[in-house]
């Protein structure tokens, strides 16, 4: 697929980048600054991509890159959650922009464009109920304003998934391609967090499904370059598993 990225010098981004060319997907990246991409990649992973210079808060530029680039799919990994719930950041207004931009590329395509969005894992459902995570864990809050805005959206228009994990860190600054790593592949369920160890503490009256969802969230840590191979797979196949629903992550293999 072509792909536009949308925050390509974040620390997703910047492993999203090899990782889509690794799966031989056409990559332009959306950023404020070429030079400061340039001066992240490797020479030879910069050559191999486009890039278009623009503010994700410009849904207009957005849609226009999408369009005259002739993209079939976008991902977009710009903004950062504010952490607690008395604070807030700009995320909210970037997301909703990059949609609003992709609705209006959709309505000039005249057909859907498949689109990752990045959140927490905070969206994710309780298992077995229908709360969120964030009504336990009052923690990354915003994403879930923008999950309500992709489950407004009108069917057969943009076909979203949202990517949720817990903590991501680095497994080193090699942004070369192919991409190398000595972790697994990533696995993954739609709604709920996956392989989520149940217990009987959720049943204490007030804090239990608080504690439980505590016990749980430390297991679910994985590497930005996980997430972002995971992200570069699916979008090798048209029709994708993950679509118009959320993604909950885990590395099987700890």
């Amino acid at each position: 697929m072509k792909v536009l990225l949308i925050g390509a010098t974040g620390n997703i981004g910047c492993r999203l980048v090899p990782a889509l060319l690794t799966h031989g997907h056409t990559v332009v990246a959306y950023v404020r600054s070429s030079n400061k991409l340039e001066s992240l990649l490797p020479s030879a992973t910069f050559q191999q991509i486009s890039v278009v210079e623009g503010n994700a808060k410009d849904s207009t530029a957005v849609k226009n890159a999408i369009i005259n680039t002739k993209c079939d799919a976008v991902v977009n990994c710009a903004g950062l959650a504010a952490m607690v719930p008395w604070s807030s950041s700009d995320l909210p207004e970037i997301f909703r922009s990059v949609l609003e931009g992709v609705k209006e590329a959709v309505t000039d395509r005249k057909k859907p464009l498949r689109v990752w969005f990045m959140a927490g894992m905070g969206v994710l459902h309780f298992p077995g109920t229908d709360s969120l995570l964030t009504n336990y864990l009052p923690i990354f809050r915003e994403h879930r304003i923008n999950y309500q805005l992709l489950q407004e959206l009108p069917p057969n228009t943009v076909d979203w998934t949202m990517l949720c994990p817990s903590t991501m860190v680095p497994e080193s600054s090699d942004f070369s391609v192919p991409t190398k790593s000595s972790y697994a592949r990533l696995t993954g369920n739609a709604r709920t967090p996956p392989q989520w160890q149940d217990s009987w503490i959720k049943h204490i009256p007030f804090i239990g499904r608080t504690l439980l969802a505590g016990m749980n969230a430390g297991r679910y840590t994985t590497t930005l370059e996980q997430n972002a191979d995971f992200i570069a797979a699916d979008l090798e196949t048209v029709d994708s598993q993950w679509s118009c629903t959320t993604v909950g992550i885990i590395d099987g293999s700890k």
